[in-house]
């Protein structure tokens, strides 16, 4: 097994496309004192690594476009101060508009889980679909989708991405 010891690194991943169909649009992993083995990946750090993972709203209303029942089309995703809005079209009988209000939570240091804030819409038919849809996705994301362990500390939902922050501890692959 070939090892490297490097002062510092950096490995950027770019357009990671998840198994249920999100892409993340970038997840970085810097370190400082490591060594790495080549064949099998191995990173050995001094000290724990950080990591930050990207997801767009463009990501997100792809995402639920492709996973929506037939009835709801149109989706629109907004991000900021700290939360998701969704807006979408539900056809109940008649097309009625649809809006969502969501944030992500952190659920022990290794799950994104999708909470509903608030849903306004005529009726409540639709509001019970939002609610179903959001139990299929959820957890939306878990770190074993990541190419890299990673333990989640903190999420934000911020100028039309969210954000993750991790920690990187060493690992052999």
């Amino acid at each position: 097994m070939k090892s490297l010891k490097v002062g510092s690194l950096k490995a950027v991943f770019r357009d990671i496309e998840l198994d249920f169909g999100l892409v993340v649009e970038s997840f970085e992993v810097t370190a400082d004192r490591a060594s790495v083995v080549l064949d099998p990946l191995a990173l050995d750090m001094a000290t724990p690594g950080k990591a930050v993972a990207v997801v767009t709203e463009r990501a997100i209303g792809q995402l639920l476009a492709a996973q929506a029942p037939p009835q709801v089309k149109d989706f629109e995703v907004s991000i900021s101060g700290g939360k998701i809005y969704v807006t979408a079209k539900a056809q109940v009988i008649v097309t009625i508009p649809v809006k969502a209000v969501c944030f992500l939570e952190i659920v022990g240091g290794h799950s994104v889980y999708v909470r509903l804030e608030s849903v306004d819409v005529m009726g409540g038919a639709a509001k019970n679909l939002v609610e179903s849809q959001i139990e299929k996705v959820n957890p939306v994301l878990t770190v074993s989708d990541l190419p890299v362990p990673v333990e989640l500390q903190s999420v934000e939902c911020e100028s039309g991405r969210v954000t993750l922050h991790g920690v990187v501890k060493s690992f052999a692959g």
